[in-house]
């Protein structure tokens, strides 16, 4: 089977959706499926993969990045109709991309996949959004061009049911469990040159929805009772110098760092040398990958109640508080690092959990049944 993975971006911008494709692709591969990505962008150091990678260069527009290439749709054409695939697999419902080539599939006779990542705000408002929706019939009919939607949680396939009716299944996110595995705390520590005070990690881009600046306020009442705590934030993002600036406003600079961009071969001793992960996104998260990564790697984490998060750390897999509020996220943190017997039961329920639902492996062969699926 051959099978085209179209996504917009495939660079560490990209976020989620790229780290989603790059590991799909290689377990997809591994199961003898032959893989090759299209896409507007790429970054080969920031999300490197063996399969083979067409950029379809363009202009870009400024704000979300889309390739408005008047001239990209022609030219995916081809790659698609020329390929022999079996299969076109589109990522991301709310970009140009992947839209034109759910079009350029059924054009061809080809059978298509959409995987839809998205959960926006008020996600749950449907007479908002179906509203919206009928709004725009274009975007609804490009949408009604997939044989089948794949949702990457129930909070994902509830949102997209508000824009279409095609048939949708979820199928969630995955993490390598090769590579992101229950390290030592010490030797991962002194792989990343840490000394051993407790410290709080978030791992993800630095945006507005993931609830920054509410980590910042929440971690200056924990150093109230924990003056020698540090919270390390790694990713980048447009938010860096304000995030910089809020901190040394809240006179909290010294025991916050910005670790930047951090290379895929040490995520794994990075989020094992953690004490307590933290994702206190405040919206518009359909899953969460730093999640996985950071309970595949033995590490407590926190979340907020927002789209896919309850789902991934509900039965006691993590501690969930409200979005956006600083108070309830202090207390978790404090709470959690100071009761170490609550942090080895989430962690314990957590590696298990992952092995049985989340391993790369269980998901590319749920996906390769929903490609046999649409072939039936």
């Amino acid at each position: 089977m051959r099978v085209a993975m179209v996504t917009e971006w495939f660079d560490a911008r990209g976020g989620g959706v790229a780290v989603h494709v790059k590991y799909l692709t290689e377990f997809l591969m591994r199961d003898n499926i032959e893989v090759e990505i299209i896409t507007g962008c790429w970054n080969p150091e920031e999300v490197p993969v063996d399969a083979p990678v067409h950029v379809i260069k363009g202009p870009k527009d400024p704000f979300f990045r889309l390739n408005i290439s008047p001239w990209s749709s022609k030219e995916m054409r081809e790659i698609i109709k020329n390929g022999d695939f079996d299969v076109v697999h589109a990522h991301h419902a709310f970009a140009r991309m992947p839209l034109s080539a759910l079009s350029i599939a059924r054009d061809l006779g080809i059978r298509s996949i959409l995987t839809t990542h998205t959960v926006s705000f008020m996600p749950d408002y449907e007479y908002l959004w179906k509203t919206i929706s009928y709004g725009y019939p274009v975007y609804r009919l490009m949408l009604s061009n997939a044989d089948e939607i794949i949702a990457v949680s129930a909070a994902a396939k509830r949102f997209i049911s508000h824009f279409t009716d095609v048939p949708a299944r979820v199928i969630p996110n995955g993490v390598d469990t090769y590579k992101f595995r229950n390290m030592d705390k010490r030797k991962a520590r002194k792989i990343m040159g840490f000394g051993d005070e407790p410290f709080f990690l978030y791992v993800g881009r630095l945006v507005s929805k993931k609830g920054l600046f509410t980590l910042l306020l929440a971690f200056k009442d924990v150093l109230k009772e924990i003056p020698e705590a540090k919270l390390r934030i790694a990713g980048k993002g447009k938010l860096k110098p304000v995030l910089s600036s809020f901190a040394k406003t809240l006179g909290i600079d010294e025991n916050v760092e910005f670790l930047g961009y951090v290379p895929d071969k040490v995520l794994n001793p990075l989020f094992s040398s953690a004490d307590i992960f933290v994702l206190p996104s405040s919206f518009g998260e359909s899953f969460g990958i730093v999640i996985l990564e950071a309970m595949a790697s033995g590490t407590p984490v926190i979340g907020t109640r927002v789209g896919g998060i309850e789902e991934i750390l509900g039965e006691g897999n993590g501690i969930l508080v409200p979005p956006s509020d600083p108070y309830a996220l202090a207390d978790a943190m404090l709470t959690l690092i100071d009761d170490e017997n609550l942090q080895e039961k989430i962690v314990k329920r957590a590696l298990q959990k992952v092995k049985e639902e989340y391993d790369w492996k269980v998901v590319a062969k749920r996906v390769i049944d929903a490609y046999k699926d649409i072939h039936k």
